[in-house]
């Protein structure tokens, strides 16, 4: 899948894989102790840049529902934009 954020750069598109609920799941706990780890998993699971699996990590919130940037409520989709901020978010339900 293609995807950009808006608030970073709306001109430049990132080549996002599609991500299993399992890898989504894992993704997201080691996001919330090491982005750094979170980059290295993503490159080893998917053949994917690192610009890329950097983007994947800076747009992963940590809470469904809640906007990674400024915590304002979110959609229940999987991949939104905040209405607030402008920012993408990667809306994973997977802690449920």
């Amino acid at each position: 899948m293609e995807i950009y954020c808006q608030r970073c750069n709306a001109d430049e598109v990132f080549k996002i894989p599609f991500f299993s609920f399992e890898e989504k799941k894992k993704l997201q706990k080691l996001n919330a102790t090491s982005p750094l780890q979170v980059v290295m998993e993503i490159r080893t699971l998917h053949a994917i840049s690192l610009k890329d699996a950097k983007f994947v990590i800076s747009h992963i919130n940590p809470k469904y529902k809640v906007c990674h940037r400024c915590q304002k409520p979110l959609n229940e989709n999987e991949y939104t934009t905040c209405p607030s901020c402008g920012s993408l978010n990667f809306n994973w339900n997977v802690n449920s």
